[in-house]
């Protein structure tokens, strides 16, 4: 069902349960009301019925007189009097009446002066006494009372039925009208497409809650348009970076192949190919991780790691990479509290963090020497690497985690080579752990990179 009749329908059921309500209030309070007056009718017809046969000589006469000149009103009237004892002295019944007969347990329960309603032969009665000499009972059918409920009933009908026209074709009409604003964003959203993606939402003036929605979807919008735009530049760069070593190899094996060559020669070939494969090999694991760390948390292993353990792992696997790498580990303030110093996460990921940080800071450091400190607080643990390489600029502090980004090339590094992905892999696992990475660097002097993982992310992992 679409919204606008969702809405025309639930407004109309509020105020239709409102109106029945309080037409059931009227109905009841007029049936009461009218109740009450006829009731005071019967009991000015008992009361003077009474005071006739308690007062004169000639009882029967006077009161048949009277019985047959009483109001109107009081239509299939029946006039009863008994004595004391519950004997019957007078008995009247108006044209065809069904005659009236009356349980002597009324009698017994009635008190003089004051009256007792009740219902007899489908009519309404009272019975009647002052002094308990003699006891008076009238009964009646109320034609006007009941001809105008039904009448006034048979309105309220009508006029429900009004209402409900009236009220839907309204509300139909307010609805569609709430609706339309929601109808625009939604045909301006269907205009937005993947090559029209700068477009966005008209919020209007006024901070409803339209405009709160059109807020929330243009900055979903900027966000999907930033994820796109960085996913069009990692294609772009990761293209690139495949077809060069590819490129390479092809060109390799092309020069070797036009001449017989010495074995020596096809040897420097065979190197020179072998490290192209080393370089697109370990592209393509960095492509890989990348997707992996790219996903949620919901799709990755997580186990207790304690951070201190993979520290003591990165030294080794150093010294395998270039025995010129050196890093120095330090230890300080272990927490007193036991598995302070565990976190929930994927152990392989954040080893992978803590590597490609250290591998670079040992690459850019002019004594290939990487300092790594481990310490505590309250929330975190705080994992710092520092080098004393040629340092970061400042205009490029916000941009060293974007995939294939690579810094200007100073002199003292060598002309390094890298994939441009490590630190980029590395802040992308730390998000994923919910942890956070700061930089900071002074050109000449080094960069000193400062990670903070939670120690309360057992909340946050938990499946």
């Amino acid at each position: 069902m679409q919204l606008k009749y969702r809405i025309t329908f639930g407004y109309l059921l509020i105020a239709l349960l409102l109106l029945l309500s309080g037409c059931g209030l009227l109905y009841y309070f007029a049936y009461q009301n009218h109740t009450n007056d006829f009731n005071n009718k019967l009991q000015a017809q008992a009361e003077s019925i009474y005071h006739i046969y308690d007062i004169q000589s000639n009882k029967d006469s006077l009161v048949y007189t009277a019985c047959i000149h009483s109001a109107s009103t009081l239509a299939d009237k029946s006039i009863l009097i008994y004595n004391q004892v519950g004997k019957e002295l007078f008995s009247y019944d108006q044209d065809a009446t069904q005659s009236l007969h009356i349980n002597n347990n009324i009698i017994r329960k009635l008190q003089a002066g004051r009256p007792h309603f009740f219902t007899a032969a489908y009519r309404n009665a009272v019975a009647y006494t002052n002094n308990n000499k003699h006891i008076v009972v009238v009964a009646a059918n109320n034609t006007l009372h009941d001809a105008w409920m039904v009448h006034l009933r048979n309105k309220m009908i009508t006029g429900i039925i009004a209402f409900i026209i009236v009220f839907f074709i309204a509300g139909y009409i307010y609805s569609k009208y709430v609706v339309r604003s929601i109808s625009k964003l939604t045909d301006k959203l269907t205009k937005i497409s993947s090559e029209a993606f700068s477009a966005r939402l008209s919020t209007g003036k006024e901070k409803d809650e339209l405009w709160e929605l059109a807020t929330t979807i243009n900055n979903l919008l900027d966000r999907l348009q930033s994820s796109f735009d960085t996913q069009r530049r990692f294609l772009s760069n990761a293209s690139h970076e495949l077809t060069t070593p590819l490129a390479a190899i092809s060109s390799q094996l092309d020069v070797a192949l036009h001449k017989e060559r010495t074995n020596e020669e096809y040897k420097k070939v065979f190197l020179s190919v072998k490290d192209d494969v080393k370089r697109l090999a370990l592209l393509v694991r960095s492509i890989l991780e990348i997707a992996k760390a790219s996903g949620s948390v919901g799709g990755i292993d997580l186990t207790k790691v304690r951070i201190d353990e993979l520290l003591m792992r990165i030294p080794g696997e150093m010294k395998k990479i270039s025995q010129l790498y050196d890093v120095k580990l330090s230890f300080e303030d272990f927490p007193e509290s036991e598995g302070f110093d565990i976190l929930y996460g994927n152990e392989a990921l954040l080893y992978s963090a803590l590597r490609n940080i250290i591998h670079n800071a040992c690459k850019f450091s002019k004594d290939k020497c990487a300092k790594v400190s481990l310490t505590y607080t309250f929330q975190n643990i705080v994992v710092e690497v520092k080098d004393n390489g040629p340092g970061i600029p400042p205009n490029e502090l916000e941009t060293i985690f974007q995939p294939f980004f690579r810094g200007l090339k100073y002199e003292n590094t060598n002309m390094i080579h890298g994939t441009g992905l490590g630190l980029a892999l590395a802040h992308r696992i730390i998000e994923l752990h919910k942890g956070d990475i700061y930089v900071e660097s002074t050109v000449g002097e080094g960069s000193t990179f400062s990670i903070f993982l939670p120690v309360d992310s057992t909340k946050t992992y938990k499946k």
